[in-house]
């Protein structure tokens, strides 16, 4: 493929797309991560920032995250990155594939450390069943996303676009992933697919606020190979542009925790119709996640009540999940692409 197309179609999107899937994996497992460099939850982000669809009560819990430590790329990261990596435990075909996208890297970013308030049900829920979280994106229309397993712990995604990808969770436990994703993009404007191969390092920690108020504090290390070698030097010429998106997307999908968790907590009722619509999940899963919220919202009531015996002036509201999810909801017209992503690039 010619250069100069090269680098037309890497600013398209075909960087954005992969960067985008391989944290969206990451996530729901990370939740899907087509070939590292992308997007698959929407081009401009899942939901909106603090409170950008309206006013919002004195009370209501905020729809943000803290971050704790900026993204690197550095040597010296780098160095930390790899010696940090859980290979103990991989088979010997593991570790060979492994090592030959440390070896072969075209990028490597350790994401943003992110602190949100959220309970570690929540964030082990969604990081242990992607289908549940693409689900629930189709739902509140902001990702048209599909995913289904293909194995205990190995999904495929497809994101509707000409992307498709693979994951597999070579090793897990409960502060640690380590991912290996593999994915393709194909697009009429290109003689052959450009494909990407990516390994993620997932850490997370658990920690309790001053109020009692659950938090998760979560970091990604992530290493890109491009087989095609005109791919990886138009790759490693806009890494600046790659980090930054990376950081940008990795707390967007921190937002989408922080959201679920004030679901939750705070709408009850309103998480109990969206599980009933989500498909591509079975009857177990569906009562799982439902349990799940039940929970979730009593542990939030039994905080709230704590919290106003000690200030019983203090008035709490409910979030008004509807107003928040406003803005970014497609119209029946466009199928799925957020008013966001419409201007995108």
């Amino acid at each position: 493929m010619p250069a100069v197309s090269c680098v037309r179609v890497v600013r398209s999107g075909v960087l954005r797309r992969l960067i985008r899937c391989a944290l969206t994996f990451a996530f729901s497992i990370l939740t899907f991560i087509m070939a590292q460099s992308g997007t698959f939850a929407g081009e401009s982000g899942l939901l909106p920032d603090v409170n950008l669809a309206g006013k919002q009560a004195a009370d209501e819990p905020p729809l943000n995250v803290d971050i704790l430590a900026r993204g690197s790329s550095s040597r010296g990261t780098l160095r930390e990155a790899l010696d940090q990596l859980p290979l103990a435990d991989l088979t010997d075909d593991q570790r060979r594939r492994v090592n030959n996208v440390l070896e072969h890297r075209s990028m490597f970013r350790r994401l943003p450390a992110i602190s949100i308030d959220a309970n570690a049900e929540v964030y082990n829920h969604l990081t242990h069943n992607p289908e549940s979280v693409v689900g629930i994106w189709r739902v509140l229309g902001i990702s048209k996303f599909t995913m289904q397993p293909t194995g205990p712990t190995e999904w495929y995604g497809d994101a509707g676009d000409g992307s498709t990808g693979t994951i597999d969770v070579l090793s897990r436990s409960p502060n640690h992933h380590l991912l290996l994703c593999t994915g393709k993009y194909k697009s009429p404007l290109l003689a052959r697919p450009i494909e990407a191969i990516s390994v993620m390092h997932l850490k997370t920690q658990y920690q309790q606020g001053q109020d009692l108020q659950p938090k998760v504090v979560h970091g990604l290390d992530l290493f890109v190979m491009f087989p095609s070698h005109t791919v990886d030097t138009v790759a490693r010429v806009i890494a600046p542009v790659s980090h930054m998106i990376a950081d940008r997307n990795f707390r967007e999908l921190s937002l989408f925790v922080r959201f679920m968790n004030v679901a939750m907590e705070r709408q009850p009722g309103w998480m109990e119709q969206t599980i009933q619509r989500i498909d591509g999940i079975d009857r177990e899963q569906r009562i799982e996640l439902m349990k799940l919220s039940a929970r979730v919202y009593v542990d939030a009531q039994n905080r709230l009540a704590n919290q106003q015996a000690l200030n019983p002036d203090r008035r709490v509201e409910q979030a008004g999940l509807e107003e928040l999810i406003a803005p970014y909801r497609v119209t029946p017209t466009s199928q799925f692409t957020p008013a966001r992503a419409q201007n995108a690039d």
